[in-house]
């Protein structure tokens, strides 16, 4: 996942404002008196700039870490490498610049107070502007769960259409045990052993299912989950799932290994135990 969330939110945007606010807090946090003059003038825009160019980093390093490392990989080795990455490269950056600006421009070493003091206060908003992008993350896969709950409700309460000759009748999700391909044709097959043609592929019916309910083991079969009985281990990783006696159905169903984690998922999770 390319980091979707931070473009839908806008976060340049955000950090453009908040960048200059945080350096504020930091004058005030830093110097007990500071001077309205042309050399605060000047530090402050330095230190903002700095602020803007450690926040880029910061941000490229959390883009880099949800292609390599996703949240819903392995999410405390997530959070802990980007704290920890965040923190060595805009904390090395800030300090390096500093330095450099201060051998320029400064008439005396950095006081060592910008090694324990300074960069402690850096450290803790580097950890700030983490958790804001930690809550983006979180709050764009809350919208995505209700989302989907919104359209599982929806489709329950409609059921499936199916077109008999000139008129359209709605089964209900629940009479529905299976869609099927047999012969190159689809079927949708209920709990009372009826068979309906259907006009669609199965890549095309299951985003009309709830997911909850329906679960596609393979290119020929979609599943209720009452019709699923158990699985076992198979060959190289794949899965056998053993289904109820149904006419026109085989008793065991092949899941291939790349589907089998996410099956084993979904049966968990779908559980009525």
């Amino acid at each position: 996942m390319f980091s979707k969330y931070l473009d839908k939110y806008n976060d340049t945007l955000i950090f453009l404002i908040l960048i200059p606010f945080i350096n504020t807090i930091n004058y005030h946090l830093t110097y007990t008196n500071i001077r309205w003059d042309w050399y605060t003038y000047t530090t402050y825009l330095i230190d903002t700039a700095q602020g803007y160019v450690a926040w880029w980093i910061i941000r490229v390093i959390i883009r880099f870490l949800d292609r390599r490392l996703p949240y819903d990989k392995a999410l405390m080795k997530r959070l802990f490498l980007q704290l920890l990455l965040t923190n060595i490269f805009a904390q090395g950056f800030i300090i390096l610049a500093t330095v450099v600006i201060n051998e320029i421009f400064g008439d005396h070493p950095l006081p060592i107070k910008f090694y324990t003091y300074n960069l402690f206060i850096f450290f803790i908003w580097i950890l700030v502007i983490n958790g804001i992008y930690i809550g983006m993350y979180f709050y764009d896969q809350w919208l995505k769960t209700q989302s989907l709950r919104e359209k599982d409700k929806k489709l329950r309460l409609h059921g499936f259409e199916v077109q008999l000759g000139k008129t359209v009748e709605t089964i209900p999700f629940e009479s529905i045990s299976a869609f099927y391909v047999d012969d190159g044709a689809t079927y949708l097959k209920t709990k009372e052993n009826k068979n309906f043609v259907l006009d669609n592929s199965l890549n095309k019916i299951m985003p009309l299912l709830p997911q909850e309910l329906f679960y596609r083991l393979n290119r020929k079969f979609i599943l209720h989950r009452d019709l699923i009985k158990n699985y076992s281990r198979d060959i190289n990783g794949k899965l056998s799932v053993s289904i109820y006696q149904t006419k026109n159905l085989p008793d065991k169903i092949i899941v291939s290994r790349t589907i089998a984690p996410d099956f084993k998922r979904w049966v968990s999770i779908t559980s009525h135990d």
